[in-house]
């Protein structure tokens, strides 16, 4: 970089907006990564956050797994009350949407308040044990073996 009289030129002055850019980018990105950015790219208030009406469970963040187990408890409910614990040797598939009329899951909704959907498939395996495998889909979670099409 060679300066002169007249300070820097057009190729100087692009080069340092163009490498600027790219840390603000970097430092955005980090930002997201560390939870003080949203989705939408504006901050998160971290005094919000640690409020006690934020969450559901005396303060404490609702997780993937919770939700996952909120299913089958809703399912095995539902499974005692229409089939006696009585299952062939089909694999039934129990939607969320299933157990939301039935009054067995109120709000189905992660920690950022998205609504997720998913079912609950009830099979008997070899030892006559019945097995309930949950498969949730979030707007940023997807439980690894789930299908659409069993789902609504």
């Amino acid at each position: 970089m060679k300066l002169n009289k007249n300070g820097w030129g057009y190729f100087e002055f692009f080069a340092f907006l163009i490498i600027f850019i790219i840390c603000l980018l970097i430092a955005g990105f980090g930002l997201r990564k560390f939870g003080l950015l949203d989705e939408n790219w504006h901050f998160v208030d971290l005094e919000e956050l640690k409020k006690p009406n934020n969450s559901q469970n005396n303060n404490k963040p609702i997780t993937y797994g919770d939700l996952r187990e909120d299913m089958v408890e809703a399912t095995i409910k539902y499974i005692e009350k229409y089939y006696n614990n009585e299952l062939g040797l089909d694999t039934l598939n129990i939607r969320v949407s299933q157990l939301k009329r039935e009054g067995l899951l109120d709000k189905f909704k992660d920690a950022d308040g998205n609504d997720c959907s998913g079912y609950v498939s009830v099979y008997v395996d070899d030892t006559g044990k019945i097995r309930y495998d949950a498969y949730l889909k979030c707007k940023k979670y997807e439980t690894t073996g789930y299908e659409e099409r069993k789902d609504d």
